[in-house]
């Protein structure tokens, strides 16, 4: 029997069907991992498989819709041909998300209005089927606000693993000299794609994207001399902190998730769920600063971690080059990565 496609929005439904099916992987434990020291809990396995996703098939023309909540449920992709400039493929692709999470919010008030299916037109159905409903009115009003867009980042990661094979040989080296797991050294991919040019809008920069007030207790900021550009110096400053960060709280999926959200802040999200497993954590904690960004950090380092984990072994094994190693000659390592972003 042949079908037709009854528009895009049917199109992309059909396409968050196939990509929100249950995976081999989402049962993985945390026994079964293979980094023992950064535990894959079953809870996060789907948000692992969502940002593997990200970083490695969805590109930068590629807008993924899919529940805030859980990121295994996604609507659809709408895409766009322009793959050069992220700003400019987010405008192209922002008439026709509006038009796309409209749709989808009018199907989900419908469905939670008792509204059947066949009566909200013939996408409904598809929404319908994904939820695996019928569901509580309640739950259903919460995804119609909790509609989340996603840019793909698969040329921005190539770019990034380019730069990492550059990088990681010293990087690798500085984690051994402060006796810290040197699968950290994947943390980049996260923060900047092993960019040290790196800027962010809130005034993070370079490789680790260290905030001027936190590089500051680490190496010097200043106005003549910036060392969270130098990937050496900055690359030194984050293993002093994510090392305190563990030592002061533990366990390095917390140390990971304080990188983003500060010591002080899991102390409170721990107390809050009385617990300090990162599962309970992100689950149950809802502090005002908690957003999606801190509950993602830690599932968003195991993707990237299974993404460069080969490149880390590979410089593992390898000694830095002299030029690289030297603090003094750093620059060198700067005006290559920069030739390279």
């Amino acid at each position: 029997m042949r079908h037709a496609w009854r528009g895009p929005l049917m199109a992309a439904l059909l396409i968050g069907i196939a990509l929100s099916a249950p995976l081999p992987a989402l049962a993985q434990s945390d026994e079964t991992s293979q980094f023992p020291l950064f535990p894959k809990p079953a809870l996060l396995a789907p948000n692992v498989e969502f940002w593997k996703k990200v970083f490695t098939e969805y590109r930068i023309g590629d807008f993924v819709l899919h529940d805030r909540q859980n990121l295994a449920l996604v609507y659809g992709v709408v895409r766009v041909r322009e793959t050069a400039s992220q700003a400019r493929a987010a405008e192209l692709a922002k008439p026709e998300i509006d038009r796309f999470r409209a749709r989808l919010q009018a199907i989900l008030i419908g469905l939670a209005a008792g509204t059947a299916a066949q009566e909200l037109g013939p996408d409904a159905g598809a929404v319908f089927e994904l939820w695996g409903c019928p569901c509580e009115p309640d739950a259903l009003l919460r995804a119609a606000d909790n509609i989340r867009v996603q840019q793909g980042l698969r040329e921005k990661v190539d770019e990034g693993l380019a730069r990492a094979r550059l990088l990681l040989p010293r990087i690798t080296q500085i984690f051994r000299e402060h006796d810290v797991p040197v699968e950290l050294a994947a943390l980049p991919l996260v923060e900047s794609s092993f960019n040290p040019r790196a800027y962010s809008k809130v005034g993070a920069a370079g490789l680790w994207q260290f905030m001027r007030s936190t590089g500051q207790q680490y190496m010097k900021v200043t106005k003549k001399r910036d060392d969270r550009r130098d990937p050496i110096r900055a690359t030194d400053g984050a293993a002093h902190l994510l090392k305190a960060n563990y030592q002061t709280l533990g366990s390095w999926p917390l140390a990971i998730i304080a990188y983003n959200h500060g010591t002080e802040g899991i102390h409170t999200a721990k107390a809050a769920v009385g617990s300090n497993a990162i599962e309970d954590i992100i689950a149950g904690y809802t502090g005002p600063r908690f957003g999606f960004a801190s509950k993602n950090f830690y599932a968003e380092f195991l993707a990237a971690l299974e993404i460069v984990h080969p490149l880390i072994l590979e410089c593992s094994n390898k000694p830095a080059k002299p030029q690289v190693a030297s603090r003094a000659k750093s620059a060198k390592v700067r005006r290559a990565s920069y030739r390279r972003s």
